[in-house]
């Protein structure tokens, strides 16, 4: 099975890169698959000579593009991106998103609200009828995060998710930290009621910080399959 998925993922980073121009920057995601996407630009681009510039949404991806001779550069010296090319934790009918399995979502949403294609990449396995089996990712602050916790098992309740588990993401040693030194808060739903609502909810809360449901941003989703 693992092997099936990983066949997916590289299936989906390659045929992604048909909507690469070389010479106009790209936005690169995080995590596994597109991993896979930034060997391929090296591949075919670096190692024939082709400078690549890109914008990262992850300490992770930056330094494996920068290993790999991609050129990266702060979002605040581009005016728009041309495409954002990115993986999902689960992905629904209506091309919803869950993202922040890498703990990336808050630059990850930054960056693909300044694309003009959003891209996509995941294997069949990341296909639901319904989010919510994966938990889902919500970025809080550190100030008063176990309060902040709090809130946000209040809020779930009020929306009629019963008994809903809140947790802290962990390291190996303490609360995971994320790039922009906040915590994340993993909510197991097994189904999410209602996207939006839940969003909107959430974001309302003071000390969280953003939301990993990504609503009406992808532009395509190209999904790998063995």
């Amino acid at each position: 099975m693992e092997k099936k998925i990983n066949s997916g993922k590289k299936i989906a980073a390659t045929k992604s890169m048909e909507f690469i121009d070389p010479k106009k920057i790209i936005g690169l995601g995080t995590g596994s698959t597109v991993n896979h996407l930034i060997n391929k630009i090296h591949e075919t681009f670096v190692l024939n000579g082709q400078l690549i510039t890109a914008v990262s949404t992850s300490t992770e991806t930056t330094d494996l593009a920068s290993s790999l001779g991609i050129n990266i550069i702060d979002l605040d010296q581009v005016d728009e991106l041309n495409v954002v090319i990115d993986g999902a934790d689960e992905v629904d009918p209506e091309n919803n998103l869950i993202k922040g399995g890498g703990g990336a979502l808050l630059m990850e949403k930054i960056v693909a609200s300044c694309s003009k294609q959003f891209i996509i990449i995941v294997d069949s396995s990341k296909i639901v009828s319904n989010l919510g089996k994966f938990p889902l990712p919500v970025e809080v602050v550190q100030f008063g995060s176990e309060r902040i916790k709090d809130s946000v098992e209040r809020l779930l309740v009020s929306l009629g998710y019963q008994m809903p588990k809140v947790t802290f993401r962990r390291s190996e040693t303490n609360k995971y930290v994320t790039d922009q030194h906040n915590y994340i808060l993993d909510l197991h739903l097994n189904e999410i009621l209602d996207a939006k609502a839940l969003s909107l909810g959430l974001l309302q809360l003071v000390g969280v910080v953003e939301v990993g449901l990504f609503m009406d941003l992808a532009s395509k989703i190209i999904i790998g399959d063995d």
